[in-house]
């Protein structure tokens, strides 16, 4: 794969950092990850939204380039990187440098659209809004990582804040449904604001299902009907198992199975999730 590292198209196995420089040595990395449909970059100008707000929290706004510098530069890269496959790149501004890294997006298995996965709930917790805003998002956020290390046997475990409100996962957004609403924890419990989460949000109101953005405590998760996990890369993935808790006796039905089967063609349909790429 051929990467964008400060200014220079280098393959991978040229892609190579000074370890001493300032950037690396205080661990400032910031980063989106973008998947493509059809080999275009989903919801870019989202994507760029969030790493300058990121940017801007931390000073080092003059290190993004303008939007359609941004969308020069990957469309370019995804030219450079041919090959049947969708992609997966990731948007990372080290320091004052834009690197934009490049790879196969990974293939996912049939089985955990249609048979669901298991989670749990992360031993380490998340700040909440108040102490760490959650829009920032910088590699190796310790209570990700952390959790990433416990994982398992389980797809991803779910973080709960310092009040025992449930957050996201360590790589996900969570939905659960009661009583044929929609509930998904609110940006005050503390969660990255997923540009997926936004989509299935915006497709369920779409679908005139009831939807609740609030406070969501650990216990409403074991009395849910249905929870699915949301990121770029799988887009809607049920839940069959919570801990000891099975969700699903056989497949993804309800609300899960109607945001599933309408998902990518909404996605792919809504304008403002392809702002600045020409379709």
């Amino acid at each position: 794969m051929q990467n964008f590292i400060v200014d220079r198209w280098l393959p991978d196995e040229d892609s190579l950092v000074n370890v001493k420089s300032e950037w690396f040595i205080k661990g400032l990395f910031l980063y989106e990850v973008v998947r493509t449909y059809n080999r275009l970059p989903f919801a870019l100008n989202k994507h760029y939204d969030r790493l300058l707000h990121s940017a801007e929290y931390m000073g080092v706004e003059k290190a993004v380039p303008d939007f359609d510098m941004l969308v020069s530069l990957v469309m370019e890269g995804i030219e450079k990187n041919k090959t049947n496959n969708e992609l997966r790149i990731r948007l990372v501004l080290a320091g004052q440098n834009l690197l934009l890294l490049y790879e196969e997006l990974p293939v996912m298995s049939k089985d955990i659209y249609e048979l669901g996965v298991k989670v749990g709930i992360s031993p380490f917790h998340r700040p909440s809004e108040y102490i760490i805003p959650g829009k920032i998002k910088l590699i190796g956020a310790p209570w990700s990582f952390l959790t990433r290390t416990k994982l398992g046997e389980y797809y991803d475990l779910l973080l709960l804040n310092e009040k025992g409100e449930v957050c996201e996962g360590s790589f996900t957004n969570v939905f659960l449904v009661k009583e044929e609403t929609l509930i998904t924890p609110h940006e005050a419990s503390g969660i990255l604001p997923g540009i997926t989460r936004e989509n299935v949000l915006n497709l369920a109101r779409a679908l005139e299902m009831k939807v609740e953005v609030r406070s969501v405590m650990a216990w409403e998760l074991f009395v849910a009907d249905e929870l699915f996990l949301t990121h770029t890369s799988a887009g809607i993935v049920p839940v069959r198992r919570l801990e000891n808790k099975v969700l699903i006796e056989e497949f993804p039905d309800g609300y899960t199975r109607i945001l599933m089967d309408n998902f990518e063609g909404y996605v792919m349909t809504r304008e403002d999730n392809w702002k600045g790429i020409k379709l």
